[in-house]
């Protein structure tokens, strides 16, 4: 009898810990997810190669050194000149970096956009986060999609996102929003391996704000807000 009672109280002490081991994982996997608000920064222009041929323009002589006269009122050498103060450096905008519909059709940024503030949600169909999130987005596509332009950029690896996967998943989710293929350009740009990373741009093309991971509906309809003209 006794045997029996400890059995059972071994039995329930374990049962306690799997619970807690359990709560422990889910909360730690909880906070990978969690959203991380940072400054997304360009970490160089993307260059668009033209075929146009720039005409060569013919050499002008550089004009021969002259003498500088010093003015009469010039303060003297010893005298304390007030520096002039340097302008803060322009932010820097969205180059037009061109993407690819889901039909093969192109496009660019600028073309997508038409003068409009943009979300930038950069995803891919196997990621739980980004699928998470995602009703959240084509919540608010549906919403601000005539006062803001919504960029989807689809991670395509290759391997395990395929222009296959990614139209099956669009189809079956089913996802509303304009869905593209950039050649990794953003990912590189803004130096990021994170699904999903999210970009928010004023309507002149400079960053705003970003999120690293998913976002909540309600910080989601906030950005937008803030990037409203």
């Amino acid at each position: 009898m006794k045997k029996n009672i400890r059995n059972l109280i071994i039995s329930v002490l374990a049962f306690i810990i799997l619970i807690l081991a359990a709560s422990l994982a889910y909360n730690s996997l909880k906070d990978r997810n969690a959203e991380v608000a940072y400054k997304p920064e360009l970490k160089v222009p993307v260059t668009i190669e033209t075929t146009e041929t720039v005409p060569e323009l013919p050499a002008v002589p550089a004009p021969e050194p002259q003498a500088v006269t010093v003015s009469a009122a010039a303060p003297a050498p010893d005298q304390d000149i007030a520096e002039p103060q340097a302008e803060p450096a322009p932010e820097p905008k969205m180059p037009d970096i061109p993407l690819t519909r889901l039909d093969g059709t192109k496009t660019s940024f600028d073309a997508v956009r038409q003068g409009k503030p943009v979300v930038i949600n950069y995803f891919a169909s196997w990621c739980p986060p980004c699928k998470q999130e995602l009703p959240y987005f084509l919540k608010a596509y549906e919403k601000y999609k005539d006062q803001v332009a919504f960029i989807f950029i689809d991670s395509l690896d290759g391997s395990r996102e395929t222009e296959a996967t990614i139209k099956a998943f669009v189809k079956d989710f089913p996802f509303t929003g304009p869905v593209y293929f950039d050649d990794g350009i953003f990912a590189y740009m803004f130096q990021t391996t994170s699904l999903p990373t999210t970009v928010f741009f004023a309507s002149d093309g400079t960053v705003v704000s970003g999120h690293l991971g998913l976002v909540s509906e309600e910080v989601l309809i906030k950005s937008i807000e803030a990037i409203l003209p």
